[in-house]
């Protein structure tokens, strides 16, 4: 075959242009952050460098929770991701300027699109998977939300974790926050959420991306009920340890005791605990009246379970604030009763140990203990909750784990008196608690006293619907019978797009976290039906958008440009010209091969926010930012401090 040796030219032009595209993608990549590589079991251990005061016998923290909460951070995550931040609207209900005519704040967020696929030219591109955030710093999630992590690179998916209203650094007014809380309400962080897809979606050209909200526990809640409200923003959501249940009003009606059975069973021996355990920690109550009569017998509660000096209970009030402080601790350790050592009930302060309540409840494996060995024996296992970075010398019922988790309590109480009135009872009998019914009118009256508001103890379920959200659709509700909170939650299928699933050996949001070599099947068999609902999910949306782009396609009519480009690529080629076929033929080729690698011809890791000035007296941000039967055993059998009152617990 005879070689035209004229073309030779173009065949060196067309190499010397697709080596300069490899030149320049090599350029682009190497200058994007590595991507995650994901140890089994989640975060890495924290190494506690906080010192002993010197003048008090108990752990103080020498340092901020923000200072401590960006050290624990994984490294291999935050890597991928950019902190941005955003003026949230304060107020998106009313038309009344808000107060101090305040009418933004800073809110906080992270995007995280090394995996994400750009629109491409078939007009696709990657789903976006949107964490919704609950009553903590949302760099807690960021660590811990091991699912979206772990499912990013398949999906190729956009990871974005937001931070809720009022907590972390998202907190409008500044110092003076605690006089304008009315703003702290679910139904405005779900609007701040949906904005802030809008944004994103808009920013990086996804309109046509599909959308699923994840979260745990409050955030879970969250995510089932913005998936109801804003249906045309979430298309799908996760909603793990979601008690959405857990409310008065409820039809049948919810058991009040629930959460205390929960915690119960996890100190029994089929949750794996000793058998003597939840005797003990029911005989513990007996002690603490008997001895809390008098000086000598309070001296006595003080030494056995080894109060610091200045913390003995001085009263029968104090008393009762110690048998609060040692059921809470019970409380979250249930909550975290994870197969493996695990940061995250903790905020990320130190680790509790894997199965946390079977360690506490080997403290009290005896069947016979003496009043002193009783009471000692529970100060070691509520050590393992309180003491959980080994540093505590002393107990002080008065004084929190760390300052995080007191100013997340705290606000949480505000929500809780505002809009998520969650009774809480307990009865001696089936729980291993003491007789406490749920006082509705006391917990109306500490409202009162606290915040200042009258609780609507009905409208939570006049809100969000109760159980009667069937004509919802894709949604996930999970739940773990270790975590308390899974009597309030979803337990059985409300409707095939309104499934549950159940984690017999699950403990709060378990399947929202890192894959570990200690996982229950359950748990492995769970995800899997995860990403398969979202891979469903996100089908649709793919679906309409093709199906638009054919309507489009069909009906766009011949422009006269197009009619010229065509003509004059038709006159290159009859000329046989190197510059003809080089670019209206190779240089198709090469986008198309650039587009699939890159994604687009900008990085996406080019667009940063620059935040020129922090929040100072509530006036929000100035900066220059862009516009932004599912498995074994599947039908089985939903933190913080309760209220002494008988009141809510904090979500976790």
């Amino acid at each position: 075959m005879a070689v035209n040796r004229n073309r030779r030219p173009c065949y060196i032009l067309q190499l010397l242009l697709v080596l300069t595209v490899i030149v320049e993608h090599l350029a682009r990549t190497s200058s994007l952050a590595p991507r995650p590589r994901f140890v089994l079991g989640g975060g890495q251990k924290q190494n506690s460098n906080e010192s002993l005061s010197r003048t008090k016998k108990y752990r103080i923290l020498q340092r901020s929770f923000t200072e401590i909460a960006k050290e624990s951070l994984r490294k291999d995550l935050i890597g991928q991701c950019t902190e941005r931040w955003r003026n949230a609207t304060l107020d998106h209900f009313s038309r009344i300027p808000p107060d101090g005519a305040v009418v933004t704040f800073p809110q906080r967020y992270f995007v995280c699109a090394n995996y994400w696929r750009p629109r491409g030219f078939d007009g696709t591109s990657g789903p976006i998977f949107f964490y919704l955030g609950n009553e903590a710093d949302v760099t807690l999630y960021v660590n811990n939300t091991g699912l979206m992590w772990e499912s990013a690179p398949d999906f190729e998916a956009m990871l974005v974790f937001a931070e809720h209203r009022y907590y972390g650094e998202s907190v409008p007014y500044g110092k003076h926050v605690r006089k304008h809380m009315g703003y702290l309400m679910a139904e405005q962080a779900m609007a701040d959420y949906a904005e802030l897809i809008m944004e994103v979606k808009d920013e990086y050209d996804a309109n046509g991306s599909a959308v699923i909200g994840f979260g745990g526990s409050y955030g879970g809640m969250l995510a089932a009920w913005m998936r109801l409200k804003y249906p045309h923003v979430l298309d799908g959501s996760i909603a793990a340890s979601a008690p959405i249940w857990n409310f008065l009003g409820e039809s049948p009606p919810f058991d009040t005791g629930a959460f205390a059975k929960g915690v119960t069973y996890d100190a029994s021996e089929l949750a794996g605990s000793a058998p003597a355990c939840a005797y003990n920690v029911r005989s513990t109550w007996d002690v603490l009246r008997v001895y809390g009569r008098d000086d000598e017998g309070r001296a006595f509660l003080a030494d056995s379970l080894g109060l610091c000096p200045d913390a003995k209970p001085q009263n029968s009030d104090d008393v009762a604030v110690l048998r609060e402080w040692l059921a809470a601790a019970w409380d979250m350790m249930a909550m975290g009763n994870f197969p493996y050592p695990s940061s995250y009930i903790t905020n990320g302060h130190g680790e509790l140990p894997a199965f946390p309540v079977r360690v506490a409840c080997s403290y009290l494996e005896s069947e016979s203990l003496t009043d002193g060995d009783l009471l000692e024996a529970m100060s070691q296992a509520v050590g393992v909750y309180y003491n959980h970075t080994g540093d505590v010398l002393c107990f002080d019922p008065l004084r929190g784990t760390d300052p995080d988790s007191d100013h997340d309590a705290s606000f949480w109480d505000f929500q809780w008196c505002a809009e998520m009135l969650m009774p809480f009872s307990k009865d001696g009998e089936r729980d291993m608690f003491w007789e406490e019914p749920f006082d509705l009118q006391a917990a109306i009256a500490a409202c009162e006293q606290s915040w200042g508001i009258t609780p609507r103890p009905l409208w939570a379920t006049t809100e969000w619907g109760g159980r009667r959200i069937a004509s919802g659709s894709n949604i996930v509700f999970s739940n773990g019978l270790l975590d308390p909170w899974h009597g309030g939650g979803v337990l059985e299928d409300i409707s095939d797009s309104l499934p549950a699933v159940i984690i017999p050996e699950g403990a709060h949001h378990l399947d929202l976290m890192f894959s570990h070599p200690d996982d229950p099947l359950s748990v492995i068999e769970v995800r899997k039906f995860q990403r398969e609902a979202i891979r469903d999910w996100i089908r649709v949306p793919f679906q309409q958008g093709q199906n638009r782009n054919q309507i489009q396609d069909h009906q766009a009519p011949t422009t006269t440009a197009t009619q010229t480009e065509a003509a004059e690529t038709r006159e290159s080629e009859r000329r046989g010209g190197c510059t003809g076929r080089v670019f209206q033929q190779w240089w198709q080729l090469v986008r198309q091969w650039l587009g699939a690698v890159l994604g687009s011809t900008t990085p996406v890791t080019t667009v940063t926010v620059e935040v020129e000035a922090k929040v100072q007296g509530g006036k929000g941000i100035e900066s220059d930012m862009v516009p932004v039967g599912r498995l074994g055993g599947r039908r089985g059998g939903g933190g913080g401090e309760g209220r002494a009152d008988g009141g809510g617990a904090a979500v976790a």
